[in-house]
């Protein structure tokens, strides 16, 4: 049986999107999703690494290629952009999904072109500097995406940098993070490297399926209440 995010967001069994692995591009026959999944974290944190791993592990899935606008030390300057397609089967047969994947600038001084972006998100994916002398940071851009993005939104988080020394376990940066706002947990807080792509795909497509989920289910629900 095919897997499907409707019924099952499990990690385990996202990457048999049709049951083989080998979706078709999306197809105007068939309805139609659009999704918005934003990359954010603090400077230098691995966002548009995360995000150039993702892109070029579903190379097959990519509708155009990824745009990167940096400065001239490779920095992001405004954002990266990117567009997954994806056929996705469920109860009603399958949906033509387009995941439009940005990566926003950390920078301080950049920080009016970052709120319309959060506040228009389907999904968030925070990659948190799990470096101890890092935590100051990480902490102040999630209270900034906190104060930008409706609180239903979903949000991921990648505890990156493991690789280094004196970092927090996945474990430590998930309290950390919810002590800011107990109201509003992350999902999941996930082991990632980055610069090696160690968990970068499994934590985007989890976040993917929590979001097409929670679609689905607002969907049905607005249904039911129609007369």
């Amino acid at each position: 049986m095919p897997f499907s995010p409707f019924k099952d967001p499990s990690l385990g069994h996202v990457m048999a999107l049709d049951g083989t692995g080998n979706q078709s591009k999306s197809s105007t026959s068939h309805p139609s999703l659009q999704v918005k999944v934003v990359y954010w974290g603090p400077a230098e944190v691995g966002k548009t690494t995360s995000l150039v791993h993702v892109y070029n592990s579903l190379h097959e899935h990519a509708a155009d290629a990824l745009i990167k606008v940096q400065t001239t030390g490779g920095r992001t300057l405004w954002s990266e952009y990117g567009a997954l397609e994806f056929e996705i089967p469920s109860t009603r047969g399958p949906v033509s999904t387009v995941v439009h994947v940005s990566a926003v600038t950390g920078q301080e001084r950049f920080l009016n072109t970052r709120e319309f972006t959060a506040a228009s998100a389907d999904g968030i994916m925070f990659v948190a500097d799990s470096r101890r002398h890092r935590l100051d940071a990480t902490k102040r851009s999630y209270e900034e995406l906190l104060a930008y993005m409706p609180r239903t939104t979903p949000i991921m988080v990648q505890a990156n940098f493991q690789d280094a020394r004196d970092v927090l376990s996945p474990a430590m940066m998930h309290q950390v993070l919810l002590n800011v706002d107990s109201s509003r947990p992350p999902i999941n807080t996930v082991f990632t490297v980055a610069k090696d792509g160690v968990n970068t795909v499994g934590a985007f497509l989890q976040l993917l399926c929590m979001v097409i989920t929670k679609m689905a289910s607002s969907n049905m629900g607005s249904e039911s209440h129609d007369p």
